[in-house]
Formats: structure tokens, sequence, C-alpha cells
């Protein structure tokens, strides 16, 4: 499955080995992405290509409504009649009478999805037209836009109109989006998390600005800022952390040559919140690096540092986390530090230095040096009661 979203917090254990979860799925759902992954492996995907019918099955699979009807795309006179249905359709799901919205009742939450359309080159306006057509916007909460290189400022400008309850956004390796179309996420108050990685016509500054202005930051709840492969420095790292220092749980500094040892001291003043860290082909990353992070970050849960090609050992780190915590290897009873996921491809540490750290920390961490061809260690999260299906 096409997902760049992680749950960090919700790591599961496995026969015996720790799994990070994805969230906003469904077998159901799952079968429809499918759908959508194959085209574009066949490269069939073309805009237009999904239909009103098709999105409004993903939108039942996502409120598990088994009840459904054809839609017929409305004509120019009949499309005022199509909108009032509509809205009586989202206050049945909500639960609410048309005399409980007029005296301000309490909105029913709606179960949200995640949709992907990882590397779909052509999507434009007539996909957009047919997911407002089935009213995807209402249960709308991931969208994954990575690779869709017909995106537009404009295009997302729609995007953001079409779907006020995203909650995650990838706009990964979306290259014609600017400074200026970025702005536009500023209208996603419910906004917890965007990934803008390897979008070169994007700044660091531009990233800083929509932090800086978004309603979200002052709440607490915009939370993830992936932005890997935008030319970060020590300065413009610091101006960022000013403003989300106390609430950050993920952040994506990876592809960053200008980032020095300073960083690290920076990144610490997030320990007490930030669960994830992305620092992947940085130059800065060495095993003092990694034993600063381990002090500093005692809730870290996931650590990317792929290319990192002067570490050989997670052990100096690990050590140090252990001080941190106070956690005893040789007392049974000492509460161990959290659980820590390390993705470590392309660097110098080996399996026998793996087997050496687990002598000492034995259940302290997962760490992915091969996947093997097919990855490893992910699993989707299919219900709010924390079932789950492997992929």
């Amino acid at each position: 499955m096409n997902s760049p979203w992680i749950a960090v917090n919700r790591l599961i254990e496995d026969e015996g080995r720790h799994m990070l979860m994805i969230e906003n799925g469904s077998k159901a759902v799952d079968c429809l992405q499918s759908y959508i992954d194959a085209m574009v492996d066949l490269g069939r995907m073309q805009d237009g290509k999904l239909g009103p019918n098709f999105f409004q099955e993903w939108r039942r699979a996502i409120i598990e409504d088994k009840s459904v009807e054809k839609i017929v795309v409305p004509s120019d006179a009949n499309a005022k009649k199509t909108r009032s249905a509509k809205k009586k359709r989202k206050r049945d799901e909500e639960g609410l009478t048309e005399s409980e919205r007029k005296n301000g009742g309490a909105k029913a939450a709606l179960r949200l999805g995640s949709l992907s359309f990882h590397n779909c080159a052509q999507i434009g306006l007539k996909t957009l037209q047919a997911m407002e057509v089935a009213d995807v916007g209402s249960v709308l909460g991931t969208l994954d836009l990575t690779g869709v290189h017909s995106l537009t400022d404009v295009l997302l400008g729609e995007f953001v109109r079409s779907c006020p309850r995203i909650q995650r956004l990838s706009l990964k390796n979306c290259r014609k989006i600017t400074g200026g179309g970025i702005m536009f996420v500023k209208g996603l108050s419910h906004l917890k998390a965007i990934d803008v990685g390897g979008s070169f016509n994007i700044i660091p500054a531009n990233i800083i600005e929509l932090v800086q202005s978004h309603q979200g930051t002052l709440a607490g709840t915009f939370n993830e800022i992936h932005a890997s492969g935008l030319g970060w420095t020590d300065g413009l790292l610091e101006t960022l952390l000013d403003h989300v220092k106390s609430h950050l749980t993920g952040l994506s500094i990876g592809f960053s040559p200008r980032l020095t040892a300073k960083s690290c001291t920076l990144i610490g003043q997030a320990g007490e919140t930030l669960t994830s860290l992305a620092m992947h082909f940085c130059d800065c990353m060495t095993i003092d690096y990694t034993v600063q992070l381990g002090k500093l970050l005692t809730k870290l849960r996931v650590l990317d540092i792929r290319g990192a090609s002067t570490v050989n050992s997670i052990t100096p780190m690990l050590d140090a986390r252990a001080t941190v915590s106070g956690y005893n290897v040789n007392d049974e009873n000492s509460d161990p530090f959290p659980f820590l996921f390390v993705l470590a491809r392309y660097t110098n540490i080996t399996s026998s230095s793996l087997v050496d750290t687990r002598a000492v920390h034995s259940f302290d961490f997962e760490c992915i040096i091969d996947g093997g061809g097919l990855g490893g260690g992910i699993r989707r999260l299919t219900s709010t009661k924390s079932r789950q299906n492997c992929l």
C-alpha cells in the first residue's frame, strides 16, 4: 500500500517483533486502493479514470454503510437538487435533525479514511469533480498526493476547498507546487501533519511561514512537519522550532548537508514530545550525534538515519537512552525506556553489530538494515478497536 503516514505511537508486538501502524485503513478501503495502485503501475491512470461511483464505494467503505446507490452525475438543471440531497445525507450520517442543527446540536464525528494518488501523474479537475459528487471530502482525513506532477497551486487550492477535514497531507515530490501554493494549506484547520519532501519549488522559509500562520500551531495540533530535501540550515531549523518545539511529534529534515552538530541541540528542545525523527543522508549524523539524540529525545519511537556512513553501531545511543531514563539492564524490575524503531539502511551497521547490541539491549529496539526487497515492520490499523491485518 502507498501510504506515507505511520502512526509511530501505535507500535504493536507480533511474534516478538514490534510493528509500526498505518492509520485509517480497512479491508474494503485496501481493496479499492489496490485498484488505484494497479492502474498507476499499468500506466492507465488518467484524469477522469475514476468516476463518482468509484468514490461512492470508497466513501461507503469508510462509513461502513453497505447500502450503495449508484450516482447519476447531475446536469446543470439538477445540480441544485443534488446539492440538497447531499446536505440531507450528510445530516443523516452526522445523526442530526434539521432542528438540532439550527439549535447548535453536537455533531457526531464521522469516521475518516485515507486516499492515495501516489505517482498518479495525471490527476486533475475531472477526478476532483468526481470526488465532490460523491462527497468524499466529508470523510477524507488522509490524502496522499505524492508524485502527482500535474498538481499545480490552483489545483491544490481546489483540493483544500473540497476536502476541509484533511488531517494529514502529503505533497511529496509535487514539483509544480510553489511557496505561494503551499499557503492554501492554511485553509485546512484540522491539519496535523504535512509532507513536502522533495518539492523543490518550496523553500524552508515557506514552511516556516505556513507553520507560523496556521491556527493549529497556536492550538498545538499541527505537530508533524516532514520537509526533507529543502536545504535546511541550523538557523532555519531554529526558527521553525521556535514555533513548534512545545508540541512537535514528527520532524523530517533529511538531505540537508548544511546542518551541523548544533542542530542536535536545537532538536533536543522538542525532546518532551518528539516521537519521530528523520535525518536521512545528513552529513552531521555521526555516532556522537546519535548519542546526543539518545540523551535528549527520551520519547523517540522512530529514527531514520539512512545514509549515515560513519555510524557502525547503535549501542552507544541506546546506552545513552538507558542512562537518562535510569533503566538498568540487570534489574528485572526496572522500567524500560520507550521502544525504538531505527531505519538504518546505507549505514555501516552490520548484522554482527546488531547481535552485539542485542546482547545488551535485547528488547529495546528494532533496526532495519536491509528490507530484503520487500520491506518489513509495517502493518495497517483497521479499526478504532486496534484490529490489525498484515500488509
